[in-house]
């Protein structure tokens, strides 16, 4: 049993509590995130102008969501130094309110017939900040509930956090989905894509609500603090220099196969394969189902056989069942595939990469000390981002040499390969030889 800086004992129901701000903060966030990704495919009609190329649009639309992407590794910087700095219920407050604000500003932006370019500029500049903020809800409730979490449960603990990304593009999806039939499309196009983003904004708040109940050691931070040790992102980028390289190698392959399956095939099968917005959405909910159980299930075995060994042989299915998936849309849909085969190559293409999802998150934090994790962890999983989410630039480029549907192939396989041999570089964490006190009890670090 911990204490708080109050003294008050942290007791088993404060960690379910701080487990359940973990796994909301991962749906919320998530929420948050994907939501261009499945809104403005339909509703980029609102604010382009008619008549733009196939391509263009497409770009438009990717471009939209690749902008939140690369704003994150910046906040993660930013939060994750606060949160091994000040603490992280602090942190997950402050982050908080900002990308719910702006999520609710976004969903109520005039379009293109108002301000012309204008509005898709406002709109990008409210996605850079919002993504911003965005990555506190990784830096610091995370770490925080897989911390406060017994050794033995913290695998089934990072299934639950896990978990909270395919739900969220679930309840997004559900919601789009009713929408598309219930509005026309002059309808939806006006304010019916609106909805989405004032249902991330109540979410939001009542996240906030939740986690305001939340209790940390606080003693920790005013101990580090005291002890005039080096800024959290100084120590990790001089002592732990080999570490956090490792760990961007891995997740920077990850985001490769991530983002194409999870951010890029909805714009790929309506905009480019023209797979109707409605067909599109039943392959996203569907594949959400299958998701959250593999990620549960694959948590469950990553703890029984250890993470590393279950993240290795996840990076070679990954490369050949996405990769796969990925060639046969390309090369079936325009011949006349019927719908029951594009959805069940869609599930495979999005449940495959998020299924190791949650002995990810565990993974990374295990692999980190306690007075740079937030930062370690942020900054790892955040600036693997930035390569992969310049994949509008990527799939461009790589229409030059092929079809522009072939170019997802090529960024999968980069991605497996690369999260294949930066885990077989890394240790196992499961358990860790030392670890486990660090992980499981920070405050008791100097």
């Amino acid at each position: 049993m911990t204490l708080s800086g109050s003294g008050k004992p942290i007791t088993e129901a404060d960690e379910r509590r701080s487990a359940r701000g973990g796994a909301i903060s991962m749906f919320v966030d998530s929420f948050d995130v994907y939501l261009p990704a499945f809104v403005l495919p339909a509703a980029m009609g609102y604010f382009l102008p008619p008549g733009l190329p196939v391509e263009a649009r497409a770009t438009f639309t990717t471009l939209l969501f690749t902008i939140g992407l690369l704003a994150r590794p910046i906040g993660s910087v930013i939060f994750g130094n606060l949160s091994d700095r000040i603490g992280r219920k602090r942190v997950t407050m402050i982050s908080g309110w900002g990308f719910t604000i702006i999520t609710l500003v976004m969903g109520l932006l005039p379009g293109y017939e108002l301000m012309g370019f204008g509005a898709i500029t406002l709109f990008a500049i409210l996605r850079l900040v919002g993504g911003i903020f965005l990555a506190g809800g990784y830096s610091a409730p995370i770490p925080l509930a897989l911390e406060q979490a017994k050794p033995e449960r913290r695998g089934r603990i990072g299934g639950l956090i896990g978990m909270g990304a395919p739900a969220s593009v679930l309840g997004v999806n559900l919601l789009i989905f009713v929408l598309l039939e219930s509005f026309s499309h002059d309808g939806f196009l006006t304010w019916g894509w609106r909805i989405p983003f004032i249902v991330g904004f109540v979410l939001g708040v009542a996240y906030l609500m939740h986690y305001r109940k939340v209790v940390e050691d606080e003693s920790v931070y005013e101990q580090r603090r005291a002890s005039g040790r080096k800024q959290p992102v100084v120590e990790l980028f001089t002592t732990h220099r080999a570490l956090i390289f490792s760990v961007f190698l891995f997740t920077c392959g990850y985001w490769f196969t991530a983002q194409m399956s999870v951010s890029f095939l909805p714009t790929l099968l309506v905009q480019v394969l023209d797979v109707s917005p409605q067909l599109t959405t039943t392959v996203e909910m569907i594949s959400s189902v299958v998701t959250i159980a593999a990620i549960l299930g694959m948590a469950v075995l990553g703890q029984r056989i250890g993470r590393r060994k279950l993240l290795m042989r996840a990076a070679l299915v990954i490369t050949v069942a996405v990769s796969g998936s990925f060639l046969l849309l390309a090369v079936t849909v325009p011949a006349g595939a019927p719908a029951w085969f594009i959805v069940l190559l869609g599930i495979i293409a999005k449940a495959t990469p998020s299924a190791p999802l949650g002995v990810i998150l565990v993974y990374l934090n295990e692999r980190f000390p306690a007075s740079v994790r937030a930062s370690g962890y942020g900054i790892g999983y955040m600036f693997g981002l930035i390569l992969p989410g310049l994949y509008t630039f990527w799939l461009l480029g790589l229409s030059a040499l092929m079809p522009y549907e072939y170019g997802p192939i090529v960024l999968v396989l980069l991605g497996g390969v690369l999260m294949f041999f930066a885990v077989r570089r890394g240790p196992e964490t499961n358990p860790p030889a030392t670890a486990d006190a660090e992980v499981r009890a920070p405050a008791a670090e100097a």
